[in-house]
């Protein structure tokens, strides 16, 4: 029988794989083997399929049955900036190695593993040499196949990894509801970072946001992904690392700082959901067979330690579901649900920006593997002598704004169709009732720029805009300032109620405060029915209410 080899491997790593290769090699796969299951879970923007592989035992291809089976549930997420292909190319051969050779044999028995090695087909097959292309003067871009990369965005113009909370674009509406149906307890994220100038392979993360809720969680995680990286090096000798870059860029004494705690990114979006998570990123300055070394070593090793920690895994992530009901049960008023890490500045017009700051907790110190400052200074790579810096790790967020959890939401029936593309179960009232609830009172109103979260997408063929040349804004956010105020009044039929106590009650909290950061307010879609000196249209309520288990 033919060797089954994708693109990358048949052209020796001078191509990545078209969307067409990617089925072709997924459906050949899976004529193959009866341990992989194609499911088609949506379209993309330009009509492409979403495929994931469902990959296991015992004929175990639903979520049902892995429950039952007591499996952990992986899902993998690759290619969701489609000009980093390491982790499409590497996750199809991995899914074929654990398949047709004995290397899967005692994982499958303990994971359920749900692939999706090409999230962004539209982005993937709008390839050119010039997309990422090497920029070591912007410390931008990336060593390419020679037949070039797919670009970060969606045919469409949309950011997927600044999706997650606003679901603007079908990819990301799609996965939602995969992930939802699965409800995996681990969630592995494949990217390709460029930046600061060090000496590791690949760098890696987690979620930050909410840490002090999620804390037993968050510990877990952390953890886990140092032994996976011992592992990674005591294997494979690739050297990774926490993801960051220097917090003045060019001084590697200055500090080691991590990426913004919003949940527009997939990894805090997932962590408001209590789940496992991890971020991969393969490092763009070295070479891309070694990229796709790297990510295939850190792929095999994370699924290894599910299925030698299967028990662990599952029991830490179904504590954290029951304190997320349990929030919702019984409202603690001192139990505080970040929902904005942003620093208000005014830029040289004054218009409204945001930074998002990390701090460094006393003790916690970033061991940055990288070369000699005079190297780095001349974003020269590689540089020409290793060496270690010990340097403050930037990787805790305070909010700037939090509150409390309350038992549940009354929101506006137009925004139905958006908390059920998010999994949040709630009902209508079916006639008008009282109820006693916390609103706010809308003081002032502000618009600002929404950076790299959807571009103007070039004609087929011609490379993206770089961000380093500042690409036309194209999408904004709108900032309120608000004070609260008690009433006890009466709500018209129709109106729906949302109830904390249920899996996604963290996540609704952070969608729908008016002074959220990355809630429904914040990316626009309640500005026909916001007034200033007006209450905002969506109210807390103070006691709690019966409601049904499941959406309507």
């Amino acid at each position: 029988m033919t060797e089954l080899l994708t693109r990358a491997e048949a052209s020796k790593y001078t191509q990545t794989s078209r969307h067409s290769d990617v089925l072709a090699f997924v459906d050949e796969l899976c004529r193959r083997t009866k341990l992989v299951r194609r499911v088609d879970f949506g379209k993309s923007g330009e009509g492409q399929p979403l495929v994931a592989l469902i990959v296991s035992d015992r004929n175990c291809f639903t979520p049902e049955l892995a429950r039952k089976q007591k499996k952990v549930i992986v899902l993998v997420e690759a290619n969701i900036h489609a000009g980093e292909v390491e982790g499409k190319e590497a996750l199809l051969a991995l899914t074929r190695d654990l398949t047709l050779t004995k290397l899967g044999k005692k994982l499958l028995d303990r994971l359920c593993l749900v692939l999706v090695p090409n999230f962004n087909p539209d982005g993937n097959d709008r390839i050119s040499p010039n997309n990422r292309k090497l920029n070591l003067k912007d410390l931008e871009g990336q060593v390419n196949p020679e037949g070039g990369v797919g670009m970060r965005y969606t045919g469409e113009g949309w950011n997927l990894n600044r999706d997650n909370m606003k679901q603007e674009a079908p990819e990301t509406r799609a996965l939602a509801s995969l992930h939802q149906t699965w409800w995996p307890h681990v969630f592995i994220d494949c990217h390709t970072t460029d930046g600061s100038i060090h000496a590791c392979d690949l760098t890696f993360d987690t979620s930050h946001s909410n840490e002090p809720l999620f804390a037993e969680l968050r510990e877990y995680n952390r953890e886990m992904l140092e032994r996976v990286s011992k592992a990674v090096k005591g294997r494979h000798d690739f050297d990774s690392f926490w993801y960051g870059n220097y917090k003045v860029e060019g001084d590697p004494n200055s500090g080691w700082h991590t990426y913004p705690a919003l949940p527009r990114f997939g990894s805090h979006y997932r962590g408001l959901l209590g789940r496992i998570d991890v971020l991969l990123e393969t490092y763009s300055y070295i070479d891309f067979p070694r990229r796709c070394a790297v990510i295939r070593a850190w792929l095999l090793e994370l699924l290894r330690d599910a299925a030698k920690h299967a028990t662990a895994y599952r029991a830490i992530t179904a504590a954290e579901e029951e304190r997320i009901i349990a929030r919702g049960e019984s409202p603690d008023p001192q139990a505080l649900v970040g929902i904005n890490y942003g620093v208000a500045t005014r830029d040289e017009k004054g218009a409204l920006v945001f930074e998002y700051p990390a701090h460094a907790k006393p003790g916690d110190v970033a061991h940055i593997l990288a070369y000699d400052e005079a190297s780095i200074a001349a974003r020269r790579y590689p540089g020409k002598k290793k060496r270690t810096y010990r340097i403050p790790h930037y990787r805790t967020f305070i909010p700037t704004q939090a509150v409390s959890t309350p038992a549940g939401y009354l929101v506006p029936a137009e925004l139905a169709t958006r908390l059920e593309g998010h999994g949040i179960r709630f009902e209508r009232l079916t006639s008008a009732r009282r109820f006693t609830v916390d609103s706010y009172l809308v003081a002032r109103r502000e618009e600002t720029f929404s950076p790299d979260v959807a571009a103007n997408v070039p004609p087929p063929g011609e490379a993206e805009v770089p961000l380093s040349q500042k690409p036309k804004p194209v999408r904004f956010e709108t900032v309120l300032t608000v004070a609260p105020e008690r009433t006890t009044r009466e709500f018209p039929e129709g109106m729906l109620y949302v109830p904390t106590a249920q899996r996604a009650g963290t996540l609704a909290v952070y969608l729908l405060e008016p002074h959220s950061d990355d809630g429904f307010c914040r990316w626009q879609f309640l500005d026909g029915m916001i007034k200033s000196g007006e209450l905002f249209p969506i109210h807390r309520v103070v006691e709690p209410v019966n409601a049904p288990k499941k959406a309507e």
